[in-house]
């Protein structure tokens, strides 16, 4: 076992940690294209939440290319809504501190600290895929 293995994962679910850290598109594609849409989300949520706090590099990765294009935009829709409501809940005026436009949050240096929690480093990773900075 690697040190970024985590042994309460499925040794599936390691497999697939394994292949997107090796950057291995025909292994990862074995290891997902057989599944049905619950049983890839099974494995790819626990699987990318533990590369975003360990390897957050292969998580983007996956995420920027070989993620399902409806999955991706699901993910993003997530991500701008909770990001949304934290900068809402924090203070921060939509128009004035931030704006979601197109899919994307265009996010002043103030409010971005706020935008996800600290301790989700898989909501940081997709809050830093579907945010652009603006000053």
């Amino acid at each position: 076992m690697t040190q970024d293995q985590d042994p309460s994962l499925s040794a599936a679910i390691q497999a697939l940690i394994e292949a997107m850290q090796r950057r291995d598109v025909p292994a990862v594609a074995q290891r997902v294209n057989g599944l049905s849409p619950s049983e890839r989300s099974k494995v790819l949520t626990p699987a990318l939440e533990h590369l975003a706090a360990v390897d957050p590099a292969s998580a983007q990765w996956f995420i920027r290319y070989l993620m399902d294009p409806q999955a991706k935009r699901q993910l993003q829709e997530g991500i701008l809504k909770a990001a949304h409501e934290y900068l809402q809940e924090a203070g921060f005026i939509a128009g004035t501190d931030y704006e979601i436009k197109e899919g994307i949050l265009s996010i002043s240096r103030k409010a971005l600290p706020y935008a996800a929690p600290d301790d989700d480093p898989f909501g940081q990773l997709l809050l830093a895929e579907f945010c652009q900075l603006r000053d």
